[in-house]
Formats: C-alpha cells, structure tokens, sequence
C-alpha cells in the first residue's frame, strides 16, 4: 500500500526591498522558508494565515498581498518523522508570495510550541539558493523564479 502525501503550504514572506524571509530551524543549522500543513476543511489560504502566526508571530494586519504561485514541489521523506510513519510518504507543496507589511519587531519565533525557527534573516532572492539546506533547493528553484519574475514587472 503507498501512503498519500501531506498537503503542505509553504511562503515567500517578502519586505519592502523584496528580500526573503529565511529562518534557521530550531535545533539545527538549516535553513528554509515558513512552511506547514493544511487543514483539508479549509481554504488554503486560511493555512498561510494560520502558519505564519503560529511560526513568525505575523498576525493578519502584518500581511498584505498573497499570491498562490504556479509552482508545487512533491517529495519523499528521506527520513519520516516519527509521528507521521504509516501516514504520509512526504509532502505536496504549494507555494505562496506573502507580502510583509509589518516591522520586523512583529516577528516573534517564541509563540508556536515546538518553536520552528531559532533565528530569521531578509535574504535577497537571489542568494536565498545558497543559503537554504541543500535538500530543498530542487524544491525552490521554480517558485523563486515566479518571484522574481513577479517582482521584475513591478
């Protein structure tokens, strides 16, 4: 039997300058951008929303446009967590621009139990490949693309 994959969300949160958000993962030396599952009864967007809360902090009034991008990235886990053996293969991503109206103080990694992310940085998109873990970069390539051709027409 082949187990399903995990519907996940995960989000280019951008500032002023266009610059991504990256975050170190909690306990490791990774990085990566905010990301979570979905909650099938509802919109997708309403798990962007919820994400960034529970991961950043970021309450509605710190968000502004958010767009669905074209790209999706399907993947096996190398090593399942343990608390979805026998659920999920890997994930399903879809990828999501999230405009940061914000100031970075409203960015709080301390709210979500376990914390996500130890520490934060606004990474030009063209360096977010270099600075991301190895392992997601396949993964990245297509909807940093989509952004930066979305923020060449502006």
């Amino acid at each position: 039997m082949s187990l399903p994959f995990r519907p996940n969300v995960c989000m280019l949160v951008y500032n002023s300058h266009y610059h991504l958000w990256i975050g170190e993962r909690f306990g490791a030396t990774t990085w990566q951008f905010p990301q979570g599952g979905v909650n099938k009864k509802k919109p997708l967007l309403d798990s962007v929303v919820r994400e960034l809360q529970e991961e950043l902090g970021l309450l509605p009034q710190h968000l502004g446009q958010i767009t669905q991008l074209e790209a999706t990235h399907r993947y096996e886990f190398q090593r399942t967590p343990p608390r979805w053996q026998g659920r999920w293969a890997g994930q399903e991503q879809t990828f999501w621009a999230v405009e940061f109206r914000g100031i970075d103080q409203n960015i709080d990694l301390t709210g979500h139990h376990p914390q996500e992310f130890s520490r934060w940085e606004w990474c030009p998109p063209e360096q977010v490949l270099q600075r991301v873990e190895p392992i997601r970069r396949p993964g990245y390539e297509r909807p940093l693309s989509e952004f930066l051709q979305k923020i060449a027409r502006l």
